[in-house]
């Protein structure tokens, strides 16, 4: 049974769930300006847990509907981040995701993890998270961060312009 993505958000709330993404969906997780390679494309290093993590943060795009204007638009406002200028947001498949890594790694999961309200910041439906990914600053990390960011389907500018 697969359940609309709306009821999804609401459970976690409710239960604490955190329920597996749709293969067929998307995410974003946000590289920083030095992380972004001389060809625009994201390194590895985005992708790997860092000592103090046992997850990576991404946001879930369709949990905005299916406009992909809107949903990153979405993310920008929602986002606890300092966004810059010349950083990105690399997208990328959910199944793709999961299957490339699957060759190394049968630990990973993507799952829904809504942030509720907090201080300034508004609730964020499409916060999710990278589960069972290796420990940092491992070869093993290495490689799994690097298998990651060759899953990229599309970086979009972390900040809004005209040229967007």
């Amino acid at each position: 049974m697969t359940l609309p993505r709306k009821w999804v958000w609401v459970l976690k709330r409710i239960t604490g769930l955190r329920l597996d993404l749709p293969e067929d969906d998307h995410v974003v997780r946000y590289v920083r300006p030095s992380m972004v390679l001389d060809d625009g494309t994201p390194d590895g290093t985005e992708f790997r847990l860092r000592p103090d993590e046992n997850e990576l943060s991404v946001n879930w795009l369709e949990i905005f509907g299916r406009d992909k204007t809107h949903q990153l638009a979405e993310v920008r406002r929602l986002s606890r981040l300092t966004l810059r200028p010349n950083g990105r947001f690399a997208e990328m498949n959910v199944g793709r995701v999961k299957c490339k890594v699957a060759e190394e790694l049968d630990t990973l999961r993507i799952v829904s993890d809504p942030l509720g309200d907090e201080g300034e910041f508004e609730a964020d439906p499409s916060h999710a998270a990278i589960m069972g990914l290796p420990q940092a600053d491992s070869p093993e990390g290495d490689m799994i961060g690097d298998m990651i960011a060759e899953c990229f389907t599309a970086m979009h500018p972390a900040l809004w312009s005209a040229n967007s």
